[in-house]
């Protein structure tokens, strides 16, 4: 009984609630953007630093570092450890980048802290997009690839790394080129774009995020045609350089997190065809329009960031209808312990009844040996000596009677007078009257 009720009560509290229960961390729309965001200049798709990518789930999977996240355990996660030292110290990351904002370093705590879970779903529903089969997503179409393209002159290469700057080829023995600015991004302005002119026909990836290039200076971006990524989170971009992106036909990948680009991107965007990633975290742009812009083309993927309103209340409403079903159950679960509570209470107070009568029966049986011995019977109260009926008040010893009254001695019998009274003269006879 005590067990079914303390059952009733957990239900009944854990109905209460669902509703203000801690949110699960949602990897691909909360975590994904942070990595790619931070992380994936150095550690993604186009360079792999310490052989590390975090810009996909299948990346992430693929590390052997099997320290570096270690579900359960945030503290033990190296990657926790790192974006948590301080912004002075040289095993900071990012490196050479902006320390992350405490509530995305909480943020993946949290994540790491529930499981560190690379898909989230609800239970019976069916997966999310992201965890689907590549062949079953719908894919953007890609640009053709780029034939006949030369080895860069190595002087080109040499200003842009005297620069600063990174280039490497996109893979073992290709032409094509990457370049980044790991380090000194500060001092990467305008006039440091022009020097990429010269590498046009090779660059397909570029990497300005986080350094000081303006709109006017991606009047020269516009001129490395063959681009297909470029990142240019955290820069002074505005809409005034959307139409310099646009002369960029071979387009994949744009990040714009952090910018000051407006809804005027998705007008200004839509006739890159081949544009399947759209970064727009922390971007003044609508929901709405970011929704239309994306269906648009099936499988772009436009992201505004885990914190936009409009994503939050997309979110929130589908927690809410999954939240609804789980109260409803609970709900169930809850009236038929109800149910079971009221049974059980018939039955405690029917066996309470039976105990009781049990208990008299019990009791009537352990009488009978008391009666044998009535109380008092065997010598009634005073009846062997009733009280003062032997010896009646004043009837027992009459008064003076066992002793009258000097009758043992008559008065002067005892001792006779030495002359009798008178007896020697006897009284005078009555003179007769003459």
């Amino acid at each position: 009984m005590r067990g079914l009720l303390f059952s009733l009560v957990a239900l009944v509290m854990a109905a209460g609630t669902v509703a203000v229960a801690a949110d699960p961390v949602d990897f691909a729309k909360q975590i994904q953007p942070i990595f790619v965001a931070k992380c994936a200049m150095c550690h993604g798709e186009e360079k792999a630093l310490g052989k590390l990518r975090l810009h996909s789930v299948e990346a992430i999977t693929a590390n052997e570092d099997k320290e570096l996240l270690v579900a359960g355990k945030p503290d033990e996660s190296e990657i926790v450890q790192r974006i948590s030292l301080a912004a002075d110290d040289k095993k900071r990351m990012p490196k050479d980048g902006d320390p992350l904002p405490k509530e995305e370093i909480d943020l993946i705590r949290a994540w790491i802290e529930q499981g560190a879970t690379l898909v989230v779903a609800a239970e019976g529903a069916p997966m999310p997009e992201a965890a689907a089969a590549p062949a079953e997503r719908p894919r953007v179409p890609a640009p053709a690839p780029l034939e006949g393209v030369t080895p860069a002159a190595p002087e080109a290469i040499a200003k842009v790394e005297q620069a600063g700057g990174l280039v490497m080829p996109l893979h073992a023995g290709s032409p094509l080129l990457s370049a980044t600015f790991p380090t000194g991004r500060e001092n990467v302005t305008d006039e440091t774009t022009a020097l990429l002119v010269d590498l046009a026909p090779q660059l397909v990836w570029l990497d300005l995020g986080r350094t000081k290039v303006t709109d006017a200076g991606l009047a020269n971006v516009a001129k490395l045609t063959n681009l297909e990524r470029l990142h240019l989170e955290l820069t002074g971009t505005t809409d005034a350089g959307l139409p310099q992106i646009a002369a960029l036909p071979r387009l994949t990948y744009l990040n714009l997190y952090g910018t000051k680009v407006t809804d005027a991107v998705f007008e200004q965007l839509k006739g890159l065809g081949h544009l399947e990633k759209l970064f727009l975290w922390q971007a003044p742009v609508s929901y709405d329009a970011a929704k239309a812009f994306a269906a648009a083309t099936p499988g772009r993927d436009v992201n505004l960031g885990w914190d936009h309103p409009g994503v939050v209340r997309e979110r929130l409403t589908k927690e809410l209808a999954s939240v609804a079903v789980q109260k409803e159950e609970v709900t169930k679960r809850v009236t038929t312990l109800e149910q079971e509570v009221v049974a059980a209470k018939a039955e405690q107070e029917s066996t309470t009844k039976r105990e009781e009568e049990i208990k008299k029966e019990l009791e009537g049986l352990d009488k009978p040996k008391e009666e044998a011995k009535p109380a008092e019977e065997a010598k009634p109260a005073e009846e062997a000596k009733p009280a003062e009926e032997a010896k009646p008040a004043d009837e027992a010893k009459p008064a003076e009677e066992a002793k009258p009254a000097e009758e043992a001695k008559p008065a002067e019998e005892a001792k006779p007078a030495d002359k009798p009274a008178e007896e020697a003269k006897p009284a005078e006879a009555e003179t007769p009257a003459p």
